[in-house]
């Protein structure tokens, strides 16, 4: 039987690929599942192959799942075709160049994406058991990407958030609290003390109005002495 090579790529890094040998009379579900083996995938999710042409655009697709055979509103509208299930297609079924291509999509939300292209085709190794990943080139990316969070930045963050959280309602509290408190409209009483202090008060000023009057009085006085030709004696 004859043995295909397809080198897969990963699509966002061109120097990261694998070379696996199939038989063509092998199943599309045999090579997806060698694909995540040479690339240590954990077999989780969705995945599809589609026929492609030199320019990689997507033709025919076919998928692992039953459940994703039927079309959505995308696969309507652009009229594809009907889909195939990977377990019921041998791969002999669409080699239809020497060099031919598909496009490999993995986990439709974290959209792995590999590039596969036809090698060469060779003869079958007895000793060989296909499929088989026979060249590795670059490190295999991690499936499942991880953000470090250092614990002691996050407390300190949600600390800093807390405290500024409390201020801001305390702020809130505060003019919430004067703006429900009543005007004080209530009318004091003078305190006698304070009575007799604002009357001290006011009999001082009269008394600095009697002194002015009386200092008037003595220049007038003066002034009249002088008119009728008296002097003041010289001592």
């Amino acid at each position: 039987m004859a043995i295909y090579r397809f080198r897969v790529i990963l699509e966002d890094n061109e120097d990261v690929y694998r070379d696996i040998d199939i038989k063509s009379g092998q199943t599309f579900e045999e090579f997806h599942d060698a694909i995540q083996d040479a690339f240590k995938f954990d077999k989780k999710h969705a995945a599809s192959f589609f026929v492609s042409d030199d320019y990689w655009r997507k033709g025919q697709e076919i998928t692992l799942r039953e459940a994703d055979l039927p079309h959505d509103e995308i696969d309507i509208k652009k009229n594809a075709p009907p889909k195939k299930l990977m377990s019921t297609i041998k791969i002999a079924k669409y080699i239809d160049a020497p060099h031919q291509r598909f496009v490999y999509v993995f986990d439709p939300q974290a959209q792995w994406s590999f590039m596969i292209e036809m090698m060469k085709i060779e003869n079958e190794n007895p000793k060989t058991k296909y499929p088989a990943c026979t060249k590795t080139v670059g490190t295999a990316p991690k499936q499942y990407k991880v953000v470090p969070i250092i614990k002691d930045e996050a407390a300190g963050d949600l600390a800093l958030a807390a405290l500024l959280g409390g201020a801001a309602d305390h702020d809130d509290d505060d003019d919430t609290e004067a703006y429900k408190a009543p005007l004080n409209t209530e009318v004091h009483g003078v305190e006698e003390d304070d009575l007799s202090t604002l009357e001290g008060e006011e009999g001082d000023a009269d008394d600095e109005k009697e002194a002015d009057a009386d200092l008037g009085d003595d220049m007038d006085d003066a002034d009249g002495a002088e008119s009728f030709g008296f002097e003041e004696e010289e001592h």
